[in-house]
């Protein structure tokens, strides 16, 4: 038999044991599903059992081709590819993989073939993870082993857990980077991501030697995206937030738990009324107890005249009933947490479109200055040529300066577009926080496709191999989430406002510990002469006057609440608007970029037509130069077509996460 009928038994073979289990899987079935006989089967494999065996050791060995370089220059790129091809690789084959593993018992030499990829995958993982602490990406001391167990076993839970509890996880296509992030955040990895940007030859860094300052460098959009992730304000200042709402979190946890604290004071007492109610009445003799002072009284006098005193305090408390005033801060501080995250992810969807529109500006100028020294090289040629004629008499002093006049007309059109593409670069070198001074090359042209078709709804990979799927949905905006958080938030606070007038019940203990050190000593000698006292207290609080504060903080909380709920409605129109919107410019940017690259090809063909009639005399100077305009127009028009469809793109990917532009 052929190859391909062999590979039809494999495959038939893999997805039947998948679907039913080696008992469920006949051989009738499985040639059934191949559309083979039976007899074919039996002939190629000898057995079902062989069969099946191949057919899992087949799956196996097409597992990822993504290789984990020896030597880490971008770990997150890095690690987020090979995650992205081992999370497909699991969810591809997650129905025999359930399958081998709920035999084991019964097959345990399919779950051996099965073992030997993960394993193999985790070795790798845990050796490149151990070469970034090598060159510094990460801390010499973390657990390189237990993260990349971690990492691991996310994706392997993601692929089998995805179908049955789809809500555990991220979309599917941002699951991989999500969990990569994690990772190198749990390696303390965010300082050398910084380091990636500032000095990207990571071999030169671990050995000690710097990068040379103001070289010439090469930058494609790939490295301009993730720059900006890194060097972007907004996400350094969304990233403060997060800190700030997980800390806003821990403090509302804070209460529900006993708070301890202990303090220790010295006190010298300048003048003293018991020394000099001492001195001026002194005791009188105990004759009963055959001398000395009166009872106690002599001791207790002594302490309450001590010079010197040394406390020792330890005072703890602890929320008994706070009428849910706890519970309701937790919850507004949870929301605000969330609204965080999701300000992280608009600020950094929002650095993303900067840096492609920054990067996209700068390749454009590049593509209008070359057009515009084309237009003089067009001018000078016809001056060239008029002057020629001239000379030989077929054209007229008047030819002669137009067409002067038009090539220097074109010399400031050259300076105007080398100023803006000075501007345009300097705009994408502060954007990243690059060198003004260092020399840019970039490499990612913008695409100039006129075959290529652009659909609204079919998924986009960004130059940085993330894939994404347009969302225009308004519930699905990050915008509309975060002022659905923000709303809980509110409301949260409002409960918390009106619970204030309810009691509260507290228990408190304070332990001391008092010393009194004769003069001329600093310290007590003795652990006895540290007098104690403990005590216990049940406490109930309540306000009975506060003068209208409670009052006050509830009305605030009331417009806080009216506000975000406001502004919650402004995000869903604005989103619906946005949505449509972005649809709009996409779908009239193809437009416009189809009508100007035919538009681009008949100006051209039409100045070579002039040019040549020029040549020979049957056109005028004046023909040629309103040609020429048209070119040079036409192919303006198309590189900023081409440059708009290209932001229009991203911008409608990117769109679920951006923010609002601006009000209703």
């Amino acid at each position: 038999m052929t190859e391909p009928t062999r590979q039809h038994l494999l495959d038939a073979a893999a997805r039947v044991y998948a679907e039913v289990g080696f008992r469920g899987a006949t051989t009738r079935r499985i040639a059934e599903e191949a559309g083979v006989n039976e007899v074919t089967l039996f002939r190629l494999f000898g057995s079902k059992s062989a069969l099946i065996d191949e057919a899992v050791r087949a799956r196996t060995n097409a597992g990822p081709a993504v290789q984990l370089p020896e030597v880490p220059k971008d770990p997150q790129a890095e690690l987020t590819a090979w995650a992205q091809n081992d999370h497909a690789f699991l969810l591809e084959c997650r129905g025999m993989i359930r399958t081998t593993m709920a035999e084991v018992n019964e097959r345990p030499e399919c779950a051996h073939e099965f073992a030997d990829h993960p394993i193999e995958s985790f070795e790798r993982l845990r050796a490149y993870t151990e070469r970034l602490a090598t060159y510094g990406f990460i801390p010499a001391s973390a657990d390189t082993g237990a993260a990349a167990a971690m990492l691991k076993g996310s994706l392997f839970a993601d692929a089998m857990g995805r179908d049955v509890m789809p809500s555990m996880f991220p979309p599917a296509d941002q699951a991989p980077a999500t969990y990569v992030r994690l990772f190198l955040r749990s390696l303390g990895a965010a300082l050398a991501l910084l380091l990636v940007v500032l000095l990207p030859d990571r071999t030169a860094f671990a050995q000690g030697t710097p990068a040379p300052a103001g070289a010439a460098s090469t930058l494609s959009l790939a490295e301009a995206l993730r720059i900006a992730s890194v060097k972007s304000e907004g996400v350094t200042i969304a990233t403060a937030g997060v800190m700030r709402a997980r800390g806003q979190v821990r403090q509302a946890d804070a209460q529900r738990l006993p708070q301890v604290n202990g303090s220790a004071g010295y006190q010298r007492a300048i003048q003293n009324q018991f020394q000099a109610i001492t001195e001026r009445f002194p005791s009188e003799p105990d004759t009963t107890s055959g001398g000395g002072e009166s009872g106690g009284f002599g001791a207790i006098s002594q302490i309450f005249a001590a010079p010197n005193t040394f406390t020792f305090t330890l005072a703890g408390t602890q929320n008994l009933y706070t009428a849910g005033r706890l519970t309701a801060q937790r919850r507004g501080a949870a929301a605000g947490h969330v609204a965080a995250e999701l300000g992280l992810t608009s600020a950094q969807a929002q650095a993303t479109l900067d840096a492609a529109q920054a990067y996209f500006d700068a390749v454009a100028s590049d593509r209008f200055l070359a057009i515009a020294e084309s237009s003089l090289v067009l001018t000078q040629r016809t001056l060239e040529q008029t002057q020629l004629a001239r000379e030989l008499g077929s054209a007229s002093e008047f030819d002669l300066l137009r067409a002067r006049v038009a090539r220097d007309n074109q010399r400031p059109l050259v300076i105007q577009a080398r100023g803006n593409r000075n501007t345009a670069y300097l705009r994408l070198k502060q954007l990243l926080d690059l060198p003004l001074a260092t020399a840019l090359t970039l490499t990612t042209p913008i695409r100039d496709d006129a075959n290529a078709a652009t659909d609204a709804t079919a998924p986009l990979t960004l130059a940085d191999e993330r894939r994404l799927t347009p969302d225009t949905s308004v519930s699905a905006r990050t915008t509309v989430k975060q002022a659905e958080a923000q709303v809980r938030a509110q409301e949260s606070a409002l409960t918390a406002a009106k619970l204030a007038r309810l009691p509260s019940v507290q228990l408190s203990s304070t332990y001391q510990r008092f010393a009194y050190p004769p003069e001329g000593t600093f310290l007590p000698s003795a652990l006895d002469l540290y007098f104690p006292n403990w005590t216990v207290t049940l406490g109930l609080s309540f306000p009975v006057l506060t003068g209208g504060r409670i009052r006050g903080e509830r009305m605030v909380a009331e417009a806080n609440l009216i506000e975000a709920q406001q502004r919650l409605q402004q995000s869903r129109e604005g989103a619906a608007l946005e949505a449509q919107l972005a649809v709009s410019q996409l779908e009239q940017a193809q437009a416009a970029y189809a009508a100007s690259v035919g538009t681009d090809a008949q100006a051209e063909q039409a100045y070579r037509i002039a040019e040549v009639r020029f040549q020979e005399g049957i056109s005028t100077q004046v023909e040629l130069t309103e040609v020429r305009v048209q070119l040079e127009q036409a192919r303006l028009q198309r590189v900023n077509a081409a440059r708009d469809l290209e932001l229009a793109r991203i911008r409608l990917a990117l769109l679920k996460d951006l923010p609002l532009t601006g009000g209703r």
